[in-house]
């Protein structure tokens, strides 16, 4: 092994310290979760979720707010399997819940018995002046 191969590998190792403030953080996030700095409304009406996609950032915590405004349908779950999150929603009251998604993708959120879908959309983090919390298709 010569000097810069040594080098390489020194700088390439995760020192124990680091390792260490690594896994405090993920226990003090663990017992005391970071409260939501976003929130979200998705309304069950007839015609279904609004919006039907929602667009969201990876690690950041998100407070949804369900309102079921169905009248042909007043007592339905909501389904958010992904994030383990399944609510009764009734017609005029609104159901809240806390996320902080931590793998990007395309995940679902329906209701069973009215077969509507929408799609929470899980992106990397954006600069300050991109966020964007939801949108219309």
């Amino acid at each position: 092994m010569n000097a810069q191969e040594v080098g390489t590998r020194s700088t390439d190792a995760v020192s124990p310290q680091q390792k260490n403030a690594e896994l405090v953080s993920a226990i003090r996030k663990a017992v005391r979760p970071v409260e939501p700095s976003k929130e979200i409304v998705i309304l069950h009406t007839e015609s279904g979720f609004v919006p039907a996609t929602v667009r969201v950032q990876k690690g950041v915590a998100y407070k949804i707010h369900v309102v079921n405004l169905n009248m042909k349908e007043k007592n339905v779950s909501f389904l958010m399997d992904s994030f383990t999150q399944s609510h009764n929603t009734v017609y005029g009251e609104q159901k809240s819940f806390n996320i902080e998604p931590q793998v990007e993708g395309v995940y679902s959120y329906q209701c069973p018995e009215t077969g509507v879908q929408g799609k929470l959309v899980v992106v990397q983090s954006t600069p300050a002046s991109r966020r964007v919390a939801s949108f219309e298709d």
